[in-house]
């Protein structure tokens, strides 16, 4: 099976099925993607992703940028599109708030360590309607812009329900930095250490939400049960949907 599908409009959507877990399983083809945005889709791209079944494209790109670069799929008669992302950002884009200086390199670090930090909890609702989803037999893209750092997020923790090994699940993070092209979203003045740091998908950021997880609920299997509502039954669920 193919894990990248090849679309013209994007360059990050890839199949999640295939990966081993713990437990000898393997999560199935077809049944849960990731994408960069879902709004640079061409018709023929559109006609690509309805052929592979998808019903349900979860955005958890933020309000202003939902506004900006419509996704694709609104109103479509396959595939619903559910805004699960927030409608008002945390804190400043640093994108459109950028402005070149000795220390942005460390400014932009620092922000997608922050980020990281706090999206297991600031999507943690958004993560429990993916897994419902999932677990009701939907086929299922979860993006934001980039595929990256949103969605990537999303993408470990579901693989993590599946039981999917942490290491197995970084791998799959990782991808991005071969797939995605940026598509020109660096700004002016930018050096090559903040592009770095922004457009990258790096270990470090992914492992600032798992530790911020651990430090905040003790387990990852806690704060399934606790923050998402994934209990046993729900975790059963899942897997019996999603693995083969």
């Amino acid at each position: 099976m193919q894990r990248r599908i090849e679309l013209t409009g994007l360059s990050n959507f890839r199949d999640l099925g295939g990966y081993q877990t713990s437990t000898g399983e393997s999560v199935k083809w077809g049944t849960f993607f990731r994408s960069d945005t879902l709004a640079s889709l061409t018709d023929a791209d559109m006609d690509k992703v309805c052929a592979l079944g998808i019903n349900a494209a979860v955005d958890l790109r933020y309000g202003d940028e939902r506004a900006e670069e419509p996704s694709r799929f609104l109103g479509h008669d396959q595939v619903e599109v559910l805004a699960l992302g927030l409608d008002e950002r945390p804190s400043v884009s640093f994108l459109d708030s950028f402005e070149p200086s000795d220390v942005t390199a460390e400014m932009a670090r620092t922000y997608l360590m922050e980020n990281y930090q706090n999206y297991p909890f600031l999507y943690a609702k958004a993560y429990a309607t993916l897994i419902q989803r999932l677990s009701a037999g939907n086929r299922m893209i979860v993006h934001c812009t980039a595929g990256k750092d949103r969605a990537g997020t999303a993408a470990a923790m579901v693989l993590t329900a599946l039981g999917v090994p942490r290491d197995t699940v970084f791998e799959d993070y990782l991808l991005t930095n071969q797939y995605w092209d940026r598509g020109g979203r660096e700004r002016p003045g930018m050096d090559a250490e903040t592009v770095a740091n922004i457009f990258s998908a790096r270990e470090e950021y992914l492992h600032a939400a798992f530790a911020s997880i651990e430090d905040r609920c003790g387990t990852i299997e806690a704060y399934l049960r606790d923050v998402v509502g994934l209990d046993d039954a729900a975790r059963d669920a899942l897997r019996t949907a999603c693995l083969d």
